[in-house]
């Protein structure tokens, strides 16, 4: 299976859901939807990498489950 983009992420940062990836994954990996993105990345020439870790996650362990998604929403 073919992805368009070069995913060389770490072995720590592809084993685990973060609440950060969650977010993106949330968000569609939609840049221009994310909070951070708008911070740290909108007027950088530095790229946002969270979308091709969201890819490797999602390819290696699967979607986040359900409960680790309703988790990130609570307060």
């Amino acid at each position: 299976m073919g992805y368009k983009y070069n995913v060389s992420c770490s072995e720590t940062i592809s084993k685990n859901w973060t609440s950060t990836a969650i977010d993106c994954y949330k968000l569609g990996c939609m840049c221009s939807r994310c909070n951070l993105y708008k911070i740290y990345f909108s007027n950088s020439s530095m790229k946002c990498r969270m979308k091709e870790t969201v890819i490797e996650l999602v390819r290696r362990i699967g979607a986040p489950k359900e409960e680790e998604i309703c988790a990130d929403i609570q307060v």
